[in-house]
């Protein structure tokens, strides 16, 4: 390439000066420069030696006692989430509340950024106890770090993924306040989260689809107040929702749209109006985490939430759509 260079130069240089000469140079054309090719940054043979360190380390720990070894491969959202399940399992003594990390992956999708912190994420082979795949968001603060779990959400049962570029050519992350979207990746969930606290009254409710996530509340909400009402107590059941400080996770899909990542926190709360009238926790979960508190009118349950939706580009028709969440209990109080 160095030497076509020097040719090129060498070219120029005598053209200019037959021009100076004559007093009539041709104006030569400009050579248009090929645009750089996309490479990733992570090949699979290193991503795959990645996925297999974090889930040996997730593997090893079962225990709530055991969690603090967790913190080497595991990082903001996952951590706190993984914390809470093993505090959970410990709770109702069985392993069920532990979401299969096991990493067996269908998909990778490998960062083109040369700068840091860097994101990859990966689709898992469908868990045996699972009825859908797990998406997982891994995280590279440095150079000098090594690649963590940061988050992950189980899909949606008959979702259909984003295309994403080809794994070894990369994707490029998307920064939270990207205005080629139809909403930026930090308002999307900050909307997202008015949509989960009151449904259709959100003045956001237009920007996204309808889901799995919101229709299990209003089925779940239903089945709790007819059951209080079936007292006749006055049952009222509400969800509240709002984005934690950890950064958004967003990575450009092939169409220009975004696949976001990011975790929530979300209470809800049960109560029987009526006085007189006393309810307790409602699933087992929530029973194992009451402990041996006092029944009354009121149950609040606290939730560390991760929910990953696609962000379509600005000149689609298309809304944003839920892809895939994660809703752990993490306490429980009578108000």
């Amino acid at each position: 390439m160095r030497r076509t260079t020097t040719r090129v130069t060498a070219v120029v240089a005598t053209v200019l000066a037959t021009g100076l000469l004559t007093g009539c140079a041709e104006e030569l054309p400009t050579p248009t420069p090929e645009a750089p090719v996309a490479q990733a940054v992570v090949t699979e043979s290193q991503e795959r030696k990645i996925l297999d360190d974090v889930a040996s380390v997730v593997g090893k720990v079962t225990k709530s006692s055991e969690a603090k070894s967790l913190s080497s491969r595991l990082t903001g959202p996952a951590l706190d989430i993984r914390e809470t399940q093993l505090k959970v399992a410990g709770a109702r003594k069985d392993s069920e509340p532990l979401t299969d990390l096991s990493m067996e992956m269908q998909q990778v999708i490998l960062p083109s950024d040369q700068e840091w912190p860097r994101s990859s994420f990966a689709i898992t082979v469908q868990p045996k106890d699972l009825t859908t795949p797990v998406l997982m968001a891994f995280d590279q603060a440095t150079a000098r770090d090594q690649y963590k779990l940061w988050g992950w959400v189980r899909l949606l049962p008959g979702v259909t993924m984003p295309r994403f570029a080809e794994a070894q050519l990369g994707s490029p992350a998307v920064p939270p306040d990207d205005t080629s979207l139809k909403v930026t990746p930090a308002d999307a969930i900050k909307q997202y989260a008015s949509v989960l606290t009151v449904d259709k009254d959100s003045k956001y409710a237009d920007t996204f689809t309808d889901d799995d996530l919101r229709q299990f509340f209003r089925d779940y909400g239903k089945l709790q107040v007819d059951a209080i009402n079936k007292e006749k107590c006055g049952g009222d059941f509400k969800v509240e929702y709002e984005p934690t400080k950890d950064p958004v996770k967003s990575v450009r899909t092939a169409d220009g749209g975004a696949l976001v990542m990011a975790a929530m926190i979300s209470q809800e709360t049960i109560t029987a109006k009526e006085e007189g009238c006393e309810i307790g926790p409602p699933t087992e979960t929530t029973q194992a985490l009451w402990g041996d508190a006092d029944v009354s009118n009121v149950v609040e349950v606290n939730y560390k939430d991760i929910v990953a939706m696609y962000v379509p580009p600005k000149d689609s028709d298309d809304q944003v759509s839920l892809v895939g969440y994660e809703h752990v209990p993490s306490s429980v109080s009578n108000g």
